[in-house]
């Protein structure tokens, strides 16, 4: 009896358009967890929304996938994000209207526009070491 191959984790490159080494990286919940974090300090709150401002509800489907295949430890973060953090950054685009750029080690995962009040705010992600 043959033993059967454990299936590929789902990769950044599998789901966002990015490109680098962090396209070839797991999605860990860890990696989620601190995505959230900073767009909620940033926004206030984090997006439930469809097309670009899903992005946290995607990373954190994508990891629990690759937790229950045995991919990734739930307490795991990629090296990309322990290295190099995440941010998100609020910012006023054309006519008032707040832009918000999501990045995960140091690459545009997500932009979106946010009806929010149109300030000018960024939160690194605090818990990678510097």
């Amino acid at each position: 009896m043959s033993q059967q191959e454990q299936p590929e984790p789902i990769k950044y490159g599998d789901i966002l358009p990015v490109s680098g080494e962090l396209a070839s990286k797991p999605v860990a919940m860890k990696d989620a967890a601190a995505l959230q974090s900073a767009e909620s300090r940033v926004v206030g709150e984090t997006t439930q929304e469809v097309g670009a401002a899903a992005i946290i509800p995607l990373l954190h489907s994508a990891a629990a996938l690759n937790e229950s295949r045995g991919a990734v430890e739930r307490d795991q973060m990629t090296d990309v994000v322990r290295e190099r953090g995440v941010e998100v950054r609020e910012e006023v685009g054309a006519g008032g209207a707040a832009i918000v750029t999501q990045k995960v080690g140091g690459e545009v995962v997500a932009q979106y526009a946010h009806p929010g009040k149109g300030k000018s705010n960024t939160a690194p992600d605090l818990s990678s070491p510097c």
